[in-house]
């Protein structure tokens, strides 16, 4: 149901656009002003939407904020601007269209750049046209400009997107927010490759094009590099994670549904998307010291959850990457509180999550209890052992998922 609304809205914002096209474009003719440059930026906008680069939110941003900022600097005034962006908004609709055969955020994705695109449009050619009359260079005047309209883009574009994804009831507001504002690093380069091609094209014609693409091109390679480098550390995590289990020496798929159920909680309740992540390999990971149970030392001797929890953490943090992730791992068996006191404050929230999570798919997978049963396992223990606000997290997420009765 979300993404058939998501739909309609995309298919509603294009027709708006299309309207402010038309209308725009029988301006500008009045206007006697030339087309052809207008029409050129608006076909270059429309085709950059099938061109995108990996962000660090996980999402894609398709470059076609990048030649709208070089045609706010080389288009002679607001008009010329607005025709340009809905044209090529109304191309760009096009191609997402196409696009979205294989993209299934192509409506959510559309929505934010059609937006965002024109609140930039507004500002960054409004404001050049205020400075006109300053004292300030040229290029302070295109700069500032630029800048202004940066903000607002990147602002407006992360609440759309964190608006969109409350379509979804089992992400907070929050969390959404946060992962959006991490695409920061793409978008200043996007920006700064469309500036210095319309800052540099006056003086340095044809030779703008090298200066502004090759820089980017280095940023763009290093993202995708990034990206591919995170799915790899991913899957790498995922298939160590499965080491214990390969030996019998923990349940088959427990550290994947303890990871999916973490994760699904820290997102509802608005944890940064760093911490999200962490909290994913924590949870993949938290059963990793069983492998120390082939010692028939240590099997003599006896051990506890605790020691398990600390000899995975000690394995964890030979990798320097894994700091933080062997931290969580170390105390996730501690309980949120001791008699006397409100909170454990050594405890963090992300091994309150993974201590809820483990001990719920125990309770289902292990001991053999319905669902609410073990639902009910986690209530009981939340006087001391599971943080209360976890386990109501815990309980909203098993009714999203239609697990348990509302």
């Amino acid at each position: 149901m979300a993404e058939n609304r998501l739909h309609r809205l995309s298919v509603l914002l294009f027709f708006l656009i299309t309207a402010l096209a038309t209308a725009s474009t029988i301006l500008l003719f009045q206007a006697g002003e030339a087309w052809l440059s207008v029409a050129l930026w608006a076909a270059t906008i429309a085709a950059s939407h099938a061109l995108s680069v990996p962000t660090p939110s996980g999402k894609r941003i398709n470059l076609a904020i990048g030649p709208a900022v070089a045609a706010v600097i080389l288009l002679p005034d607001v008009l010329a601007v607005i025709t340009a962006f809905s044209v090529g908004l109304f191309g760009g609709w096009i191609v997402l269209r196409w696009r979205s055969k294989t993209d299934r955020d192509a409506d959510s994705d559309y929505v934010a750049e059609a937006v965002s695109m024109i609140a930039f449009g507004l500002v960054a050619s409004g404001v050049l046209a205020a400075l006109a009359d300053s004292s300030l260079p040229l290029a302070w005047e295109q700069l500032i400009s630029i800048a202004s309209g940066a903000v607002v883009w990147f602002v407006v574009r992360a609440l759309i997107s964190a608006w969109v994804g409350t379509e979804r009831e089992d992400l907070a507001s929050r969390y959404l927010w946060l992962l959006a504002l991490e695409d920061w690093t793409v978008a200043l380069s996007i920006f700064t490759g469309g500036a210095l091609f319309g800052m540099t094209w006056t003086e340095m014609g044809l030779w703008a094009f090298p200066v502004a693409i090759l820089p980017y091109a280095f940023s763009h390679l290093a993202f995708v590099r990034y990206h591919s480098t995170r799915i790899t550390y991913g899957q790498m995590i995922r298939a160590l994670a499965q080491i214990p289990e390969v030996a019998d020496l923990a349940p088959r798929g427990h550290s994947s549904r303890t990871a999916d159920l973490a994760v699904a909680m820290a997102r509802e309740i608005g944890l940064h998307p760093n911490e999200v992540t962490e909290l994913e390999y924590s949870a993949l990971m938290h059963d990793v010291g069983r492998i120390t149970l082939t010692e028939p030392a240590i099997l003599k001797a006896g051990y506890t959850d605790e020691d398990i929890a600390r000899w995975g953490a000690q394995i964890i943090a030979e990798a320097p990457y894994l700091q933080e992730v062997s931290q969580y791992v170390r105390v996730q068996h501690n309980p949120y509180r001791r008699p006397g006191e409100a909170r454990d404050p050594d405890v963090p929230m992300v091994s309150k999550i993974i201590k809820v999570a483990s001990a719920y798919d125990q309770s289902v997978h292990e001991m053999h209890l319905s669902p609410l049963e073990g639902l009910e396992r986690i209530h009981r223990g939340s006087a001391y052992d599971f943080d209360p606000e976890v386990s109501s997290s815990l309980r909203r997420v098993l009714v999203q998922r239609g697990v348990i009765a509302a």
